[in-house]
């Protein structure tokens, strides 16, 4: 417990553009997967730090029939800087696992793996020098990865979030299925060879390949401490052109949905999270994984307005320049409804304040002293609205209205009992669309309905 409030401190102290069209047609919506079932899985958070913290990942293939190839991208917390990406090549109904850990020996975190669904660290990058991650003996070959250093000092590697993005998906053989094979036939997809390729990049033709599950169990071995949060899931983001290495892979691009569009999906307000103030600790997580800052101009004004994000979110009115820092309001209760007077919450007069990274840590020690177990109520003031005349190809001229924050709320619970890890609760902000005016709601969100014709 101890280690784990030391590293909370030391969280703490350290968190001190689109694409050019919309999805082709109302089926296209990317949404959030209410079966957990999709194309696109983000990891809301990973922590890897010394003392024994660590954060498994699982990613499964649920398809029993086709291969899949899933690019996996780490980002670090602040500036959501590519820390490390490689890819994962699954067979019918496969699973990948893999560890964030913190390598003492090196100094660094990395990404370790025995599992045969990627290569191994000491893999060549031809077919004839491939070298798979394994279990088996007597030479045990690892994915054993150190991440990227990051390029600001007010950034880090020891937490971040992760996502992964079906790269391609088909029929790639009968079983048993070589690794090699699913390699090769993704190799001559992205290199020229397409049409021989028995994979495809998604395609209006092609059925939708939502068949991406993941997990993450964040972990301490020493302390014997485990627990388990699902991937938030995107269905119909729909890859349709090459992923590689060399290129960088993000949120709305290479894709049949804007990074608006996945805003969109995402947004949220009227957040409900529970807290514990005492001897059991609560830390409340905010990720924006949208945010995407460009620290390419240097680091001195990283947590300032003149640095540039790529989110719409991020970028549009009601915000005169670039709005770094998200906005947000929040009450606290206790468990007979009392809100505090004084502190750094008021449930009278809403005290606005700023999350600043893309991973945002809210601890138990900033709750309202004597308030030992209640809710925080999370409130962000702010609707988005941004016009199609650069976001949509000609003759569209549409804009998207959405309300709240295109953000993943989720909590850990530490205690006497153990650990354990949820998300919060929310409300889905309705999506609009519109000409002249807001005037139809969009299928973007879980509570939303279907748009009337036109709106596509």
């Amino acid at each position: 417990m101890k280690r784990l409030l030391k590293y909370t401190g030391l969280i703490l102290m350290v968190l001190m553009a689109s694409g050019s069209v919309w999805a082709y047609d109302y089926n296209d919506h990317v949404t959030v997967a209410p079966n957990n079932k999709g194309d696109v899985l983000i990891f809301p958070y990973y922590l890897a730090v010394d003392g024994g913290w660590q954060t498994k990942l699982t990613v499964i293939n649920t398809d029993e029939v086709n291969s899949l190839v899933a690019k996996i991208v780490i980002r670090s917390f602040k500036n959501s800087e590519e820390l490390l990406d490689f890819f994962l090549y699954l067979s019918p109904a496969d699973v990948w696992t893999g560890t964030m850990l913190y390598d003492a020996a090196i100094n660094r975190v990395v990404i370790d793996s025995t599992d045969d669904s990627c290569l191994a660290s000491s893999s060549g990058t031809t077919l004839a020098t491939l070298v798979w991650a394994s279990t088996i003996t007597p030479t045990v070959q690892k994915l054993h990865q150190g991440l990227f250093p990051v390029s600001c000092g007010d950034d880090g590697d020891f937490l971040g979030y992760i996502e992964v993005f079906t790269a391609a998906s088909g029929n790639a053989g009968a079983r048993p299925l070589k690794k090699d094979t699913i390699w090769s036939e993704y190799d001559k997809l992205v290199n020229g060879a397409a049409a021989s390729s028995l994979l495809r990049y998604a395609s209006a033709a092609w059925t939708r390949p939502n068949v991406l599950a993941g997990f993450m169990q964040l972990q301490n071995p020493m302390a014997g401490l485990d627990a388990s949060l699902r991937a938030t899931t995107l269905k119909d983001n729909l890859n349709t052109g090459r992923m590689t290495t060399s290129a960088e892979t993000r949120l709305g691009e290479n894709s049949r949905n804007t990074l608006g569009e996945v805003e969109a999906a995402l947004t949220k307000d009227d957040i409900a999270m529970p807290y514990v103030n005492g001897s059991d600790v609560a830390i409340h997580i905010f990720t924006f994984p949208t945010k995407l800052t460009n620290v390419e101009n240097g680091c001195e004004n990283s947590d300032t307005e003149d640095i540039a994000v790529f989110g719409p979110y991020f970028n549009v009115p009601p915000h005169v320049t670039a709005q770094y820092c998200v906005d947000y309001q929040t009450a606290v209760y206790d468990l007979r409804e009392n809100t505090p007077g004084t502190g750094p919450f008021s449930g009278g007069s809403l005290e606005t304040r700023e999350f600043c990274a893309e991973v945002n840590i809210v601890a138990a020690d900033v709750f309202p002293s004597g308030y030992v177990e209640g809710w925080a109520h999370y409130f962000f003031p702010h609707n988005v609205q941004y016009p199609t005349t650069t976001q949509i190809l000609a003759p569209f001229s549409r804009w998207i209205t959405y309300f709240g924050a295109p953000v993943l709320p989720t909590y850990l619970s530490i205690g006497a009992t153990g650990l354990s890890a949820n998300y919060g609760a929310w409300d889905d902000e309705l999506v609009f669309c519109g000409t002249t005016a807001v005037t139809t709601l969009m299928d973007y969100q879980y509570s939303d309905s279907a748009p009337a014709t036109g709106c596509n």
